[in-house]
């Protein structure tokens, strides 16, 4: 889950605790040397411009960058672009790029390239990852090679976002990508602060430090990854000194490492790397009853589920941005823990006795949140049954709208027009829901969220965004649950490393080219 761009007037520090920063009287960093991260899964593809999610989008971070880039207190900044203008109309772009920028094979980036990267996202033929964010691109053009002039069909308040992530496209030499092939034989060339050396399908991806990097030149020689998919080996691993840190450390042994009884560890928090929520099928009984769904909201503690499934790491959840997050909306209204009223809305909504299914996917986080569900609406009298799919099984039932309801995780964007459009907007075929699961529609919230997505004041927006959650609200067609984290654990020769709210490998001025060992 990635939280990206915040007005510049609203910016506040997110990332405090997850970003140490180089400051006067820290420990000199040491150059060189060789760490191993063993993360959770293998990449998929050497194809940058595609399937750029999860951790092929974490370790392309390290090689290949996008136009913009978002400081930790959410401000875009300059990257490749080093400077842009918008027209009066909000429909044209112009990006100056930075000049003596060098491509991992030593080649000087120009706009032909950053042309090529966006004309090879917006070829449907190629399946790239960007193609819908790029979707509202009219022409890219290069009046010079230093000038990238793009053109939009519409205004978009979330593009410069956009382009301040890979998940769009990163800049690579024109040409370096042949059509439709999403695993050529290696990387092509980016211009990131580590560049490509192998990759052994699940055994390990190895990048070394490019010298030539315009920007902050990472200490370490080198970075091996290492795909250990079980957490508890993955631990063991680094426990044994096979691997200097790792990814998403156990939830059950992060409070020794922290508390010392595991010596010679420290963590890193990712501290809103998960969102949950509850979400109802609102287009079949009970939960067409809006009463029934509220009696559900108030008998929920959030507090409890968070204990139960996450060991209490992560703080309980009113909306999709966090406290202090410029697209947290101050004031919109959310049911919290009252069993009494719970129980009369219960009984308002003329709920018959009968048990209703719960139906969530495999895994022990749904398993134990869906059974504390469970037990708290059976305080007021409502029976649930706990039915378990397999992943595939569960996402049909979501998808052709025959599930009942279901706690599960959601994507959060950066833009929150993104973000709570795809969860909101009403969908033309309650069958095919390939977004917003629970069915719900309401006429005014989509003119508002249409009206959202071209309003480029940000004082306007807020207000608009108070609308739509004020009414999401009150008709509960989802429950925030909670935010949760996840971290890192290393031994403790490893220094200055930093991630963002996801659990990031590199961040704006941080990042395992910050990090260096001392040892």
């Amino acid at each position: 889950m990635r939280f990206g761009f915040l007005p510049k007037s609203l910016a506040v520090v997110l990332m405090c605790a997850a970003m140490p920063a180089l400051v006067a009287g820290a420990e000199k960093p040491k150059r060189g040397g060789v760490l191993t991260l063993a993360i959770g899964k293998d990449i998929t593809a050497t194809n940058p411009l595609i399937r750029t999610f999860s951790i092929d989008e974490s370790v392309r971070d390290l090689m290949f960058e996008p136009l913009l880039a978002v400081d930790n207190r959410g401000n875009i900044q300059p990257n490749l672009a080093q400077s842009w203008e918008v027209s009066g109309d909000g429909k044209t772009y112009v990006f100056k790029l930075r000049k003596g920028v060098k491509f991992h094979n030593g080649q000087e980036m120009t706009a032909e390239d950053a042309k090529f990267a966006m004309d090879y996202t917006m070829n449907p033929k190629n399946g790239a990852r960007g193609y819908e964010r790029l979707d509202v691109v009219e022409r890219v053009e290069t009046p010079d090679k230093n000038t990238l002039k793009v053109t939009l069909k519409k205004i978009s308040a979330a593009f410069l976002y956009d382009l301040s992530e890979i998940q769009a496209f990163s800049v690579i030499p024109k040409g370096s990508l042949q059509e439709g092939i999403d695993k050529p034989a290696q990387f092509p060339p980016g211009t990131g602060p580590f560049k490509f050396v192998e990759w052994q399908p699940e055994q390990r991806i190895v990048v070394e430090r490019f010298n030539d990097y315009w920007g902050h030149k990472a200490f370490l020689d080198r970075v091996i990854l290492k795909p250990i998919a079980n957490t508890t080996t993955r631990l063991n691993a680094l426990r044994a000194g096979d691997v200097d840190m790792i990814e998403r450390a156990p939830y059950e042994w992060v409070e020794q490492i922290k508390s010392g009884k595991l010596r010679g560890l420290t963590t890193v928090e990712a501290p809103y790397a998960s969102y949950h929520q509850l979400v109802f099928n609102v287009a079949i009984p009970p939960f067409n009853n809006k009463k029934f769904r509220q009696a559900i909201a108030y008998a929920l503690d959030k507090k409890e589920i968070l204990q139960a499934t996450f060991f209490g790491f992560g703080t309980v959840a009113d909306q999709k941005y966090p406290p202090g997050h410029a697209w947290h909306i101050k004031g919109v209204p959310a049911p919290s823990n009252d069993l009494n009223k719970a129980r009369a809305l219960l009984a308002e909504s003329g709920y018959d006795g009968k048990a209703v299914d719960i139906m969530i996917r495999q895994g022990s986080d749904s398993e134990t949140a869906a059974s504390t569900i469970q037990a708290q609406l059976k305080r007021i009298g409502l029976n649930i049954n706990v039915r378990v799919f397999e992943y595939s099984a569960q996402r049909t039932l979501i998808q052709n709208g025959t599930f009942t309801f279901d706690f599960m995780g959601s994507g959060v964007h950066p833009d929150p027009s993104s973000t709570y459009g795809m969860e909101m907007g009403c969908i033309p075929d309650l069958k095919k829901r390939s977004s917003n699961y629970s069915g719900w529609c309401d006429k005014e919230v989509d003119a508002l969220l249409k009206s959202a997505e071209i309003e480029l004041d940000v004082q306007k927006r807020r207000e608009l965004f108070k609308q739509i959650l004020t009414r999401a609200g009150e008709e509960v067609a989802v429950v925030p649950i909670t935010f949760v984290s996840r971290f890192f654990a290393l031994r403790d020769y490893v220094k200055n490393f930093s991630t963002g709210h996801d659990g990031e490998l590199r961040v704006y001025g941080g990042g395992l080219n910050y990090t260096w060992l001392d040892k």
